[in-house]
């Protein structure tokens, strides 16, 4: 009876969704230009990326190249991108993930701002502080550090090479029974202009960062916690 169930779990397994707990954003119509070094580098469809993020996005060819991922760069100061998403019935999510660059950027300049917003109002925004939270399209020339919420996503492996980040967002709680209306970014500084290829939400809470201190803090207590109550029971046995 065990064998059966277990081969009877094993094949719902193989039978579900590859990406189940995500919603990649076709935002092709979006695009306005293409990545200026070595753009057929990077890949076209939906796909994870090269760098083991396991987080999937939807990627667009830039419309005058079939074979050249296309981006949105923004113009300059209070330039904004609009990615409508009111028709698309993204409901429930816990978090939602950006292929988010500058293409070049200045530590600890606020560079650009996120916004996410819901049908019925609700509104969650994100600051893109250089060196923290993005970082430069162009490795090893201005901004290049970043924290645990930010991630390589790919990266096209030439001497001077370049790279997409992924940047991992948690909705606030209200979010959870809220549908998704749009998905904003506001250039802040003039000339660190923001990089942007793709979106994915997912219905999940995010996956790959590592706990805030006071949360480490709070799981160490817990787990000596066990260890001492651990201790005390086999001394009473």
């Amino acid at each position: 009876m065990k064998a059966r169930i277990l081969a009877a779990g094993l094949a719902l397994a193989a039978t579900a969704p590859a990406f189940a707990a995500y919603t990649p954003v076709d935002v092709s119509s979006y695009l306005n230009g293409n990545v200026a070094i070595d753009p057929q580098s990077f890949p076209v469809g939906t796909t994870t990326g090269n760098q083991d993020t396991g987080v999937p996005f939807e990627t667009s060819a830039y419309p005058s190249g079939s074979t050249t991922m296309g981006t949105w760069l923004a113009s300059g100061t209070g330039s904004t991108l609009v990615v409508d998403l009111s028709g698309l019935g993204i409901t429930g999510q816990a978090s939602f993930y950006a292929l988010l660059n500058n293409y070049y950027g200045t530590p600890g300049a606020d560079e650009y701002d996120i916004t996410i917003a819901a049908t019925n109002g609700d509104v969650a925004k994100y600051t893109s502080i250089g060196g923290v939270d993005t970082r430069d399209y162009n490795q090893n020339i201005f901004t290049n550090t970043i924290a645990s919420t930010t991630f390589p996503w790919f990266n096209n492996g030439q001497p001077d090479p370049q790279r997409l980040d992924l940047r991992e967002f948690t909705l606030p709680g209200e979010f959870a029974d809220d549908t998704i209306a749009s998905f904003t970014i506001t250039q802040v500084n003039d000339v660190d202009i923001a990089l942007f290829s793709g979106l994915t939400f997912s219905d999940k809470p995010v996956v790959t960062s590592v706990p805030e201190p006071a949360s480490l803090a709070m799981l160490l207590s817990g787990v000596g916690l066990l260890a001492a109550v651990g201790r005390r029971r086999r001394a009473v046995g």
